[in-house]
């Protein structure tokens, strides 16, 4: 496929990009109902989805046994506007717990909405990549203590902000082009912030 946006990633197809809407039902509720499976009691689950995608994923939670928590928004202010459309400027958070959450949990009062650019095309490593200080954020839904777990880890983005955030974090990518630039990418970040201190 050919890429005329001049960015740094590959531009093709990764897993489950081109899945109908019953294929991604399939796939999406098993992969979350194996997470709950191994996330602790009182563990929380996070994905972003856009608007195509939402009512299937939040019915993709409550299949696979996770208690849906809610939806947080992701304002893009820097989406492509188009004539005669609302402009698609948000991505939404789906969240839920393995359980019930005590009101007590070490961890901040999150927004409802975040608001930060998409990483710019010729910057990203990854389609999908979250802005870093986005993740920043987010990683904070967990208590500290806890292991982040990235079973989708792309450009790396979700475990670099775990280990800045002082999290101990675990990431998978199954696509060995992007296993190795996330990779390289959290190294290099890392000895830059660790040279800076």
């Amino acid at each position: 496929m050919d890429n005329d946006s001049k960015t740094e990633y590959r531009n093709h197809d990764f897993a489950g990009d081109t899945m109908d809407q019953r294929a991604f039902i399939n796939y999406t509720a098993s992969w979350l109902k194996e997470g709950r499976r191994v996330v602790k009691q009182e563990g929380v689950c996070a994905a972003f989805i856009d608007w195509r995608q939402l009512p299937a994923m939040t019915d993709c939670f409550q299949m696979s046994g996770w208690i849906w928590r809610g939806i947080a928004v992701w304002n893009k202010p820097s989406s492509r506007p188009q004539k005669g459309r609302f402009r698609a400027q948000a991505e939404y958070i789906v969240w839920g717990s393995k359980g019930a959450l005590p009101l007590d949990r070490n961890s901040p009062v999150l927004p409802g909405v975040f608001t930060t650019s998409s990483v710019p095309s010729k910057s990203r490593i990854h389609q999908t990549q979250k802005p870093l200080d986005l993740m920043r954020q987010v990683v904070k839904l967990c208590e500290k203590g806890e292991r982040i777990f990235d079973p989708f880890a792309g450009s790396g983005t979700t475990i670099l902000a775990a280990e800045l955030e002082g999290f101990d974090s675990l990431g998978i990518e199954l696509d060995d082009y992007y296993a190795a630039e996330a990779d390289k990418r959290i190294k290099e970040y890392l000895s830059t912030v660790q040279q800076t201190v």
